[in-house]
Formats: structure tokens, C-alpha cells, sequence
């Protein structure tokens, strides 16, 4: 792999619409925050801690021929915020832009500001221009570097000088994300920087439309979901920003409830990291909580038909929405539902598992004394709907080949008590399995169960489920009854007849 620096990149600051505060108050109760507020008070995580990272294109240059890429410190909403820089040299460090962006105070605002954000209590900005952080990935040998990071978001697009060159930046930024934690949260476009990464949570818009992958190489291939999730927002850039809050929010709890987690890994840098807030699981929790039908009150669309005809993708997502539109209650609750093992990882109550909840099984696949196959046993009590998300990391080799591992697993739900599987996802080229099913059936016994589409492998993976007991149809009046009846009286006569 050449890893000269990434300084010709053709990118560009994706469009970002100013909103009113009505319409700001709005998208957080549309995205389940002022529920999960209501619920939590003063409790209610803020994305304290969780150091975090905004990365811009440039929207020109200063009086110095410098970027011109970060938000302004000193404006109100940013109080309380420590900004760094560390793409930029000078003479007499600390460097400081000069100049600062409107579009990454837009950006900004909605991702950790103290108006329009839902994860105000962010604090530890760094601050770098496309280039800038790219070319910080890797080290001269062509290894990883370590991050402190837990978080990044990309409200911005674009494409290498040349398919080699943007296969190694894709390379790059899913290694970041597997070997250091180092979520990645990037706006969905129609081009390949970054969305078509593997490993980011790709965001799209609530009324936005059908999108999929670019062919870079072989790995990275035409025709993969590329919209993991949507919010409510006039453009991608805005809603980028939101999913990150989002992801700070759950990271945040993940690490503060130490008794979520069955596990965890240290990570050079960034230290211990609890099962919870791994990218994977924290990338599951947000598509399984996700919501598939909508009534918004932002102005900004909603859903109405997820995955119908024409919209339905391989790995069980709608190619328009992906898993749905973000929804943080959802989220939360399944996150501190805690982690659930399968049954054959030893799970309690020989797996039965909660209405919500995640696992992380960190040896996966037959190989190396590792089950393949997990099961997550339920029984509906009454009619229930399932969203349930199974993601695993696509494997870059910490070299300077990068070498690429994409294992392919299978999500499918039994029903045991008719002895059938009644849905199972199993794309070959997506690394997120997803299954969403209204018409669970009260009294039934059913089977998660996660499998390898392949030969022995030792791989790890999270997976998310949402289970949420469907609306009891409302009682009709006697009166209605009767009408219904002799309406159907009188259908039956006429169809006896000729109705031309």
C-alpha cells in the first residue's frame, strides 16, 4: 500500500441550512431525547468524558494560505469547550486558526454545542481539516497510530486522486475504528470518502433517498447498503452531527455503568473500553433502536414504508433509511438493559433473554474452541415487534499491506413452536445483519441465532435486539358490528349478481 499524504483529495463541505430553535426542539423529541429526558431528569448522560473529534473540509483559505476548517471557540454556544488543533503547525504553538467556518460551527452546534446538541457536556474538541486528520491514520512504516479518541464525524464527502489512493483511506479509517475504538461517524453520499468505509456509522437523511455503494477494489465493492441510519434534518451534514451526540451519549454510559458489560479490552490510548461502548455494539444498539415509522414534528419527512417494494437491501435495511431514524430512548434502554449472553457462551436461564439488551461475543465462528452458533431464546407473552442488528468489524491487517478480512455471518429468527425459521438476513458483502418483524406471535418460543456463512473462523461480533409489545387493536361499538354485518349481507348479494 503507498501511503504518500493524502493532500489530493477532491472534497467538499456537504450542504448545511440553518433551522430554526422551534425546529432544533423539535428534532430532539422526533429522535426519542425529550422522552429519554422526561424519563432520566437530571440523569440523563450529556457525552461527558467522551473526548471526541470534528473532521471538516476546508471552505478556503486565511490571508496565510491556510484551510480554513473549525469552528469558533468564542462564540456563546461553544462556552466551556477546550478546542485543539493538532493538524496545525506554527512557530509558537499553541496553533489557532485564524479564520474560522461557518459550516463547522453549524456542524459543531449540533454535535456539542449548548443550544441545539443533545450531548452538551462534550468537552475535548480536536479540530482538523480532512487532510490533516487523514494524514495523522499512519505511521511512516505504514502502521496504525493510537487515539485518545472515542468519536469523530465527518460532515463532509469527496474522492482520492485515484481508486488505489482512496482504497488506502477507506483501509485507514476501518482499521482506526477496529483496533483503537475510534468510532467513526460519516455522512452517507454518493461518494466513496467515507460512507463507504465498512466500519463508520453512515448516516443519512429521514427523506432522503436510495443509496449504495461505489466499486473501489475488491474489497470495498458496488451495490453494499450504504445508509446505516437517518435523522431528521435538512441535510447530511446535519444530520451527521446528531448520530454522533447520539453515539457520545451511549459511549458515555457504556463506560460510566461499568455493570452493563460482561468484558472489556484496554486499548493504547484510549484505556479501558467496556463490551457496551465498543464500536461494534454501540453501531448495533443505534440500528436496533432505531425507528422504522415516523410521525416527526421538525418538518423533515418521515417514514412511511419502510422496506417496501424496491427499497429492500440484502442485509434486511432499507436503502433509503437503513435501519431507521435514530432514536436515542430506544437506544438507551437497550444499552442499560445490559449485555446478554448467548446460550452457548453460558448465558442465565439457558439464554433466555429481555425484551432489550446486547451481547459481544469476542470469539466467534468454530475456530480456535469457539462455538459457531449463538442462540437467544425469547417468548412472546403478546404480540411483539423485533428489531434486532448483528455488526462485526471488517479486519485490516496492522501492516503496511493492510490486508483486508470481511467475514460473513448470518442473522435468522426460529420460531420454535412451528419449527421454522421465519426470516434470516444474510448478505455476502455487508458486515451488519439486521431482521425487523411486526407480527411476532403471543405464546410462541423464538430463537435468535447468529451462524458462519463460512468455514471455522475466530472472529467477534455485537448484536443488538429491541423487542416491543404491539398496540392491542381498539374495541369497535356494537353498533359498528351491526352496520358491519349487514353491509356484509349486502356485499354477499350483490356478488351473486353481475357488478359491471
Amino acid at each position: 500500500m503507498n501511503h504518500q499524504k493524502h493532500d489530493l483529495l477532491t472534497l467538499f463541505a456537504l450542504p448545511l441550512l440553518a433551522i430554526s430553535a422551534q425546529a432544533s426542539a423539535d428534532y430532539k423529541a422526533d429522535i426519542g431525547y425529550t422522552a429519554l429526558q422526561a424519563e432520566l431528569a437530571a440523569a440523563i448522560p450529556s457525552g461527558s468524558g467522551v473526548k471526541v473529534t470534528q473532521v471538516e473540509a476546508s471552505t478556503g483559505t486565511d490571508s496565510a494560505d491556510d484551510p480554513i476548517f473549525a469552528p469558533d471557540p468564542s462564540v456563546g454556544t461553544m462556552t466551556g469547550k477546550t478546542f485543539s488543533y493538532p493538524g496545525l503547525t506554527c512557530s509558537t504553538p499553541p496553533c489557532i486558526p485564524s479564520v474560522f467556518s461557518g459550516h463547522a460551527m453549524g456542524v459543531a452546534d449540533r454535535f456539542y454545542g449548548n443550544s441545539l446538541s443533545i450531548a452538551q457536556g462534550i468537552s475535548d474538541i480536536h479540530s482538523y481539516e480532512v487532510n490533516q486528520w487523514l494524514n495523522s491514520l499512519n505511521k511512516s512504516n505504514g502502521r496504525a497510530t493510537t487515539s485518545d479518541r472515542r468519536i469523530a464525524n465527518h460532515s463532509w464527502a469527496g474522492t482520492a486522486d485515484s481508486p488505489a489512493e482512496t482504497s488506502n483511506i477507506l483501509r485507514s479509517v476501518d482499521r482506526q475504528v477496529d483496533l483503537n475504538e475510534y468510532i467513526q461517524v460519516a455522512a452517507a453520499t454518493g461518494s466513496p470518502l467515507i460512507g463507504n468505509a465498512y466500519n463508520t456509522i453512515s448516516v443519512g437523511l429521514t427523506n432522503g433517498s436510495s443509496l449504495s455503494s461505489v466499486a473501489v477494489d475488491a474489497t470495498y465493492v458496488a451495490g453494499r447498503a450504504i445508509t446505516d441510519i437517518v435523522a431528521p434534518a435538512s441535510a447530511v451534514s446535519n444530520s451527521t452531527p446528531i448520530v454522533s451526540a447520539a453515539a457520545a451519549l451511549l459511549v458515555e454510559t457504556g463506560h460510566e455503568q461499568t455493570d452493563l458489560s460482561l468484558g472489556y479490552r484496554t486499548v493504547t490510548s484510549a484505556g479501558t473500553i467496556y463490551n457496551a461502548e465498543r464500536s461494534e455494539t454501540v453501531k448495533a444498539i443505534l440500528m436496533a433502536g432505531a425507528d422504522r415509522q415516523t410521525s416527526n414534528t421538525s418538518g423533515y419527512g418521515d417514514i412511511t414504508d419502510y422496506r417496501s417494494t424496491g427499497h429492500q437491501t440484502d442485509n434486511g435495511l432499507d436503502d433509503r433509511y437503513g435501519a431507521g431514524q435514530v432514536n436515542i430512548y430506544n437506544s438507551y434502554q437497550i444499552m442499560t438493559a445490559g449485555e446478554q449472553n448467548s446460550l452457548q457462551d453460558g448465558g442465565s436461564n439457558n439464554g433466555q433473554i429481555g425484551m432489550s439488551g446486547f451481547d459481544y461475543d469476542d470469539h466467534f465462528g468454530g475456530a480456535s474452541g469457539s462455538n459457531d452458533l449463538a442462540i437467544y431464546s425469547f417468548t412472546t407473552n403478546t404480540d411483539e415487534t423485533l428489531a434486532a442488528s448483528l455488526v462485526w468489524n471488517l479486519g485490516v491487517s496492522n501492516t503496511s499491506a493492510m490486508n483486508t478480512t470481511l467475514h460473513h455471518l448470518e442473522l435468522s429468527l426460529v420460531d420454535v413452536t412451528e419449527a421454522a425459521t421465519i426470516a434470516f438476513s444474510d448478505s455476502i458483502v455487508d458486515n451488519t445483519q439486521n431482521l425487523f418483524l411486526s407480527s411476532l406471535i403471543a405464546g410462541h418460543n423464538y430463537q435468535l441465532q447468529v451462524s458462519s456463512l463460512e468455514g471455522a473462523i475466530d472472529w467477534d461480533y455485537s448484536i443488538a435486539w429491541n423487542r416491543t409489545i404491539n398496540a392491542a387493536p381498539v374495541p369497535l361499538p356494537a353498533a359498528f358490528w351491526l352496520f358491519g354485518s349487514a353491509l356484509a349481507s349486502l356485499v354477499g348479494f350483490q356478488r351473486k349478481g353481475s357488478l359491471t
